[in-house]
């Protein structure tokens, strides 16, 4: 009986730290640097905590190589797993943002990632953020807005500018 649950016990920590270590995965991707160079390899992404991957990037060359950590002031952007973040200012801070639209999209539209503490618990927010073809950013407030950007999102449409109702220009 003592052997069982020794055994037992045994495969269920195994169990824990090999779902642990599959959090994080190394897929192809790249760095585009200040300098306009861009690193191609393998980029880190956490599949499990998508905060982490608006905090930092990790890359490699590819298994093996050295790995590489950036923030969003070391780099202008990186891409993973169909997935492109920027670095952008938001509240006097250099951030990674998720670009939600297309490169072809008229308004392009970020999502933003935030820690913060509710009495005693760390917590994760989200807020989208609409960037002109001034480079003006500017946080979306309006609750019609912010849900017309979650629907469109997960129809993958094209959103414009008038569909918010922010002026173009």
């Amino acid at each position: 009986m003592k052997l069982f649950l020794y055994l037992l016990l045994v495969s269920f920590m195994m169990g824990r730290s090999s779902s642990a270590v599959a959090q994080a995965v190394y897929l192809k991707g790249y760095v585009f640097q200040l300098t306009n160079d861009t690193l191609w390899g393998e980029i880190k992404k956490n599949t499990k905590r998508d905060y982490d991957n608006f905090v930092k990037v990790s890359y490699r060359k590819n298994a093996g190589n050295e790995i590489k950590t950036f923030g969003p002031k070391k780099i202008r952007s990186y891409w993973v797993d169909s997935l492109t973040f920027v670095s952008r200012m938001i509240d006097e801070e250099m951030v990674f943002v998720k670009r939600m639209s297309s490169d072809t999209s008229t308004v392009m539209i970020y999502e933003a990632q935030t820690q913060y503490d509710q009495m005693g618990t760390i917590k994760i927010g989200t807020d989208y953020y609409i960037e002109k073809p001034t480079k003006e950013f500017i946080k979306v407030k309006s609750k019609k807005a912010l849900s017309y950007i979650e629907e469109t999102k997960a129809k993958h449409k094209k959103i414009e500018y008038a569909d918010l109702g922010i002026k173009e220009k």
